[in-house]
């Protein structure tokens, strides 16, 4: 890789975009020296990306990160195991190998922002020839390391990303080797679908039967239609979250 000279304007440049970064990312003192001299960004990618760049500083999940120290970004279309189900930290640990502490791009499809305020945004890590950038998405799909968000109007890269979900499961790639019977009961669980006795009341309050507990799921969730209702294992709809609350469920983490 080609590394920026000194007096070079877009060296200088990239001097001003990094020391702005830090600041937001609470980077000081000698830490300073340390963030110049480990990240890295070639002459050829700001070239072509220009200013558009952010710097990973955080991996919450599979696909959920935090750049520039404090933008809270999920990724479009894609759905990562959660905190206590299969395959969850290989998951987010291979976003953070892929991405943490690393320049990405973000591209906007039509949502712009979800219902908890966080950004959706593809995710592009910018290589020196842009064929070879490597869309962040489709990689957490065609390793098995996610799943298709199956609620979303972002659709730009639709057949893409479901291509590549395709081939993970066709390969038994990832969670899809990993962790099939747990899928295959979680699916179970899904099979009868009850309709809402009030059309108002459309809060599906879901009791887990392998031990997650009582969740509830609002509309504009990942797994909302995912998740079906059976009255006969206890599972019932809500007109509130804070009825739901009140019955002894807990909203979903992918609704957060």
């Amino acid at each position: 890789m080609k590394e920026f000279k000194k007096g070079d304007k877009i060296s200088q440049l990239r001097q001003i975009i990094i020391i702005i970064l830090a600041v937001l990312a609470g980077v000081v003192g000698s830490d300073l020296a340390d963030f110049f001299s480990d990240t890295p960004v070639t002459e050829e990618v700001v070239e072509r990306v220009g200013d558009k760049l952010h710097l990973v500083t955080e991996v919450i999940d599979g696909d959920t990160i935090i750049v520039d120290g404090s933008t809270r970004v999920r990724f479009i279309d894609i759905d990562a195991p959660e905190s206590g189900e299969c395959y969850y930290s290989e998951s987010k640990q291979a976003l953070m190998n892929l991405v943490e502490g690393e320049y990405v791009r973000l591209e906007k499809d039509i949502s712009g922002v979800d219902g908890y305020g966080r950004s959706l945004r593809y995710v592009f890590l910018p290589q020196e020839d842009v064929m070879d950038d490597i869309f962040v998405d489709n990689y957490m799909l065609e390793q098995g390391f996610a799943d298709i968000r199956e609620l979303s109007q972002d659709r730009r890269y639709r057949s893409i990303l479901i291509h590549g979900r395709n081939e993970a499961v066709a390969s038994n790639k990832g969670m899809w080797g990993e962790c099939e019977q747990e899928l295959e009961e979680e699916m179970e669980r899904f099979e009868t679908d009850a309709p809402p006795p009030n059309p108002d009341c459309v809060i599906k309050g879901n009791i887990s039967e392998h031990g997650y507990g009582k969740t509830y799921f609002p509309p504009g969730c990942a797994n909302y239609k995912r998740v079906k209702i059976d009255f006969e294992k206890g599972d019932m709809y809500f007109c509130t979250e804070e009825e739901a609350e009140a019955a002894g469920f807990k909203k979903a983490e992918s609704c957060r």
